[in-house]
């Protein structure tokens, strides 16, 4: 549809930046010559940079209207990352952390356009716009290994990505009609920060393991992939792909599984799905059921978010942007601890250790679905 083209534009284009860099990481590691457990607190700056972010996110989003905003905040992203690829530790914790701080603003508003489309349309929209991102994954990580294994440096890589994305929102910019930007008066009385009401928290509650695992996918995948499987660039460029085809089939459809089965549903049958892809991929012997056991995480992870962000703009108080905020501080708050914590794991323990590690907290996931559809995880009640 018409209306879907821009923010699949944008979540496509986001994807393919993102992924380029992440695929990258091991040849970037090396660049700086640092360790995992060191990465790790490297790969810190970018939720600093989020947190920091999010006092401004959801009024820079009302005030310059969320198609001015992602147009913006999403070539800023793109221009810093070819400077990540070459620069000492030192620099490339700064340019993650601006890195981590665009990228926030950007969330925000691309978020806030698909919801947007939903309210006016009234078609569910949100997670196929999801879905695009998903298949820019699968693009990204596929031309990755790739050029990987043409030896293409990371910065070529990266910024051959960059040039995509700023080619990408021109185009978004030239085929969207111009937003009216709200009239709007700060309230100087508000604190920085928007708090999460209990709603809010019980939702990041819900879909916190299921966000820890897709990090430690987009982190430590390919370290697990290269290292303990012994797969070569090409070849864990395709493994890598199973993870975002499996992510990418379950957004595409997200908004049909969300009208035929409910939230409540869709939560706990992606926690058993990715705990049973953890299990597959920490007792693989080849690369065929490491790619079923990442398709399976991919297919787990997909919904968390949209599911996280319509529940949200559904149960929350106050201006959706706002609360879109909420529920990315607390997210961010409530990880931000994670990739130093993987990071120390996966040197001192064990990659495998790594991922086994996040079960339990998929279990919490599991138990925590009926906050989906504003109820108590454990009587069904109504919290909203």
């Amino acid at each position: 549809m018409k209306f879907l083209l821009p923010p699949a534009l944008l979540y496509f284009s986001n994807a393919i930046l993102f992924i380029s860099l992440f695929t990258r990481l091991p040849a970037i590691q090396a660049s700086m010559g640092i360790d995992k457990a060191v990465l790790g607190f490297a790969l810190l700056s970018a939720p600093v940079g989020t947190f920091l972010a999010l006092p401004i996110a959801g009024r820079v989003t009302d005030r310059f209207t969320p198609r001015l905003t992602a147009l913006a905040t999403l070539p800023l992203c793109a221009l810093l990352t070819p400077a990540l690829t070459i620069l000492p530790v030192g620099g490339f914790v700064l340019c993650f952390f601006l890195f981590g701080f665009f990228r926030t603003i950007f969330d925000v508003a691309a978020n806030m356009i698909s919801a947007g489309i939903e309210q006016r349309s009234g078609t569910k929209v949100l997670a196929r716009s999801h879905g695009f991102w998903s298949v820019g994954l699968l693009v990204g990580s596929l031309c990755s290994g790739f050029l990987a294994e043409k030896a293409i440096t990371p910065f070529v890589q990266q910024t051959l990505a960059a040039g995509f994305v700023i080619v990408a929102c021109l185009l978004v910019f030239a085929v969207t009609p111009r937003d009216v930007s709200p009239e709007t008066q700060p309230d100087r009385k508000r604190s920085a920060y928007v708090l999460p009401d209990r709603t809010i928290l019980l939702i990041c509650v819900m879909v916190f393991g299921l966000c820890i695992v897709e990090g430690a996918i987009y982190d430590w995948g390919i370290f697990f992939l290269r290292e303990e499987l012994g797969a070569d660039p090409a070849v864990a460029g395709v493994l890598y792909a199973a993870f975002t085809i499996g992510m990418g089939l379950t957004r595409l459809s997200g908004d049909m599984l969300r009208d035929r089965f409910g939230p409540i549903i869709l939560v706990r049958a992606s926690a058993v799905s990715v705990a049973m892809g953890i299990a597959l991929l920490v007792t693989a012997l080849g690369p065929i059921s490491a790619g079923i056991a990442l398709f399976l995480i991919g297919c787990g992870v997909a919904l968390a978010f949209p599911l996280a962000v319509s529940a949200t703009i559904t149960l929350g108080n106050g201006k959706p942007s706002e609360n879109l905020a909420a529920l990315s501080l607390t997210l961010m708050l409530s990880t931000i601890g994670v990739p130093p914590l993987l990071g120390f794991i996966a040197e001192h323990v064990s990659l495998v250790a790594t991922f086994l590690v996040l079960l339990p907290c998929v279990v919490v996931s599991f138990l925590m679905a009926p906050v989906s559809d504003g109820r108590r995880p454990s009587r069904f009640w109504r919290f909203k």
